[in-house]
């Protein structure tokens, strides 16, 4: 009976623990927003689950057997044994009730390496002379564009943006971004967008970018340089990656880690640890308030 109803008590915490953070606000700090539906759900089951437990707390103190079968394995009469295994339980159920909730932030961003480019595994390529055919490098190409009077500003702009069958999304997306006079990096399509400006970087250099996120520093980075960074998450905060945008400013040092800011400046690319990276030459800089959610999530609906 005893142990029936310590099985309740640790349901029923987490259970309660699952509403606790709904009304908190603070699962978004643990999960996507996609899987909260999903995470609300386990609650009713573990209630009911606990509500089961009670109830065969109640048989067993009563007296009355299992019919079912005679498959119900008695707990260990060890009490050491039984204080691990509940210990397994309640240890983590107790830290996330007395644990201030906190935010990821550089410590884990310089554990998992922070991603200056956008999402890897797309193969950029240097954009092609706007008024060359398709398939003629820029070298193969007529070299004087008085020769080519036929060519047309949306000719142009589709050269500039070259894309094949994993590419085709960002490349429309980067026609809406070139025709902007100031492109500011939305929360929604926070990734998609570093992403784009990297694969078509040549398009996008000299374009005025305007972006929010937290102070990241490594040493290399030097007393100008540091990154503008954004955990994205796509189920939990345990798959969460940290991307993110290297900003050149006079006064970098003066921002500590972990500090929120927006960074208005110029595209332009620099070189660090051996690899050319598009890099923004800032013209604003201001500390910022830390969002509500200070998490990006992939666009699912992205092309």
């Amino acid at each position: 009976m005893t142990h029936h109803l310590i099985r309740a008590a640790i349901l029923t915490g987490f259970a309660m623990f699952i509403v606790y953070l709904d009304r908190t606000g603070e699962m978004m700090l643990y999960i996507a927003p996609r899987m909260e539906l999903y995470v609300k759900l386990s609650a009713i089951g573990l209630y009911a689950a606990a509500i089961y437990q009670v109830y065969a707390a109640l048989q067993k103190r009563l007296g009355h057997a299992n019919p079912a079968c005679d498959c119900a394995q008695e707990p260990s009469p060890s009490i050491f044994k039984n204080i691990i295994i509940y210990g397994l339980f309640v240890f983590p159920l107790l830290l996330g009730f007395l644990v201030p909730t906190g935010t990821l932030g550089s410590a884990l961003a310089s554990k998992k390496g922070v991603s200056l480019t956008g999402i890897s595994g797309y193969e950029r390529t240097s954009a092609p002379n706007p008024l060359a055919p398709i398939g003629v490098t820029s070298a193969e190409a007529s070299p004087a564009p008085a020769q080519q009077p036929n060519a047309t500003a949306t000719d142009s702009l589709a050269l500039l943006f070259p894309y094949d069958e994993y590419t085709e999304a960002h490349a429309a997306y980067g026609k809406k971004l070139y025709a902007q006079s100031l492109i500011s990096v939305p929360e929604k399509q926070f990734i998609e967008t570093l992403t784009t400006l990297d694969l078509y970087r040549e398009a996008f250099m000299g374009k005025e970018i305007e972006l929010t996120g937290f102070v990241y520093r490594e040493e290399d980075m030097g007393r100008e340089r540091l990154a503008v960074s954004r955990f994205a998450m796509n189920c939990c905060s345990a798959d969460a990656l940290p991307y993110g945008l290297m900003i050149i400013w006079p006064k970098a040092n003066d921002y500590a880690k972990d500090e929120w800011i927006s960074v208005r400046g110029f595209l332009t690319t620099s070189t660090y640890m051996g690899n050319e990276i598009i890099t923004l030459e800032a013209i604003k800089l201001e500390r910022i308030k830390a969002p509500e959610s200070p998490y990006v999530y992939p666009d699912l609906d992205f092309g």
